[in-house]
């Protein structure tokens, strides 16, 4: 006997919104959760509309700020502004957007039992057995959606292709009147380390501070947090009144198309190392690869599908091809920053593209037809500018700062 017909490791975004979609087709669903919830989450939350496209009900009431404007700077100068008369994009904090899709799932009919951390899980011809600390479940499937670090994903052989990133973040509080001046501001800066970025988001009476990159340049992230926060009380008056948390987290990033199913077993969201390698972004993969999750258990629990074949298939053809996009664009953008930095500060055209790839309403995959003529040098141009991006990044792990 089984405890439901799918059972869903995480009760992050990929896995709520998968349960809610299969509940509200009248699939059982058990989401185990290793934490209690509310539960704080390192992260910036910042929501763009596509990501808001994916969501089936409204999220507004965990909506905090509207972000109208950007300001860049490259290596912490060169800052400039660029505004939208419309929102570019949303903040939220993550502790409530979770607690808000879970409970969501749960008025749409999926159980949840918190506290139960999945270790492990198993196979034979017709169930799946889940391991926890505590005790064991059975199911027909299983969705693993329990993060970067995913039980799930290691134990059913899920995690080829995976390059680690790394990014720290701090909840900064700060005076009233400097939030409020800066609710619809979001901070980016670039191209101080290879394939680093820096984030400040305007929360509700706070600021998300954080820095992120490759995991082998973990060891600069710190310094450059500090160089962060120093920019944007000299540069801005933001000063770091209280620091409510500081923490890093893993940012898998999937290289190469892959298996992202084995048997019974599917992997979603950060699981499936479905993360933005240019920007970190990995909210809008996880509800996105949730839904084709849920929707590919529908097929197969109704016998429409012979097996989860054509999960994987829609994951690389609908998300990898753009993460793939991603990955040439990043090694692009660390070969010239300046001039791209540059582009965006003085092309009203840039500026556009920028905020349509944002908003959702263009896709990575559109860049190269942006270059006319030029797109057939697209190819050359990308894998020139990776091997430079390597270069320089191995570079910067021998000299850091000093010499970049």
């Amino acid at each position: 006997m089984t405890d439901a017909d799918v059972i869903i490791a995480g009760a992050g975004p990929a896995g709520t919104l998968a349960a809610y979609e299969l509940a509200t087709n009248g699939i059982s669903v058990l989401i185990l959760e290793k934490s209690q919830f509310p539960r704080y989450k390192v992260c910036g939350a910042g929501l763009t509309h596509k990501i808001l496209g994916e969501i089936p009900f409204d999220i507004s009431p965990v909506i905090e700020t509207r972000i109208h404007n950007i300001t860049f700077s490259k290596g912490l100068s060169e800052r400039f502004t660029r505004y939208s008369t419309e929102a570019i994009m949303y903040c939220t904090n993550r502790d409530k957007l979770d607690d808000f899709l879970l409970k969501k799932a749960i008025e749409a009919g999926a159980r949840v039992i918190h506290g139960a951390k999945v270790t492990e899980v198993a196979q034979s011809m017709e169930f799946v057995t889940v391991k926890t600390r505590d005790g064991s479940f059975c199911s027909k499937l299983v969705i693993g959606a329990d993060g970067a670090s995913s039980s799930v994903a290691r134990s059913s052989g899920l995690r080829e292709n995976i390059l680690p990133g790394l990014a720290w973040e701090a909840e900064i509080r700060a005076d009233p009147a400097t939030v409020k001046a800066f609710a619809q501001t979001v901070f980016l800066d670039w191209g101080t380390f290879p394939g680093g970025y820096g984030w400040v988001f305007p929360k509700g009476g706070h600021f998300s501070v954080g820095v992120g990159g490759p995991a082998s340049l973990s060891k600069w992230m710190m310094p450059y947090y500090e160089k962060l926060l120093g920019y944007l009380a000299a540069d801005h008056g933001i000063h770091a009144l209280e620091t409510i948390s500081l923490k890093s987290w893993p940012i898998p990033v999937r290289i190469k198309r892959s298996r992202f199913h084995n048997g019974r077993i599917l992997v979603a969201g950060d699981a499936a190392g479905l993360t933005d390698p240019l920007t970190g972004e990995g909210i809008y993969y996880a509800l996105k690869s949730g839904v084709i999750a849920a929707r590919r258990c529908h097929e197969y629990l109704h016998a429409a599908t012979p097996s989860l074949e054509s999960y994987t298939k829609a994951v690389n053809d609908e998300l990898m091809s753009e993460l793939l996009e991603a990955n040439r664009i990043k090694h692009l953008f660390n070969t010239v920053p300046r001039r791209i930095h540059h582009f965006v500060r003085d092309s009203d055209r840039a500026w556009r593209a920028f905020v349509k790839i944002l908003r959702g309403e263009r896709w990575y995959a559109d860049v190269p037809a942006g270059f006319g003529k030029w797109k057939v040098m697209w190819g050359v141009a990308c894998y020139l500018s990776k091997w430079i991006s390597d270069y320089s990044s191995n570079r910067f792990s021998k000299t850091g700062f000093k010499k970049y």
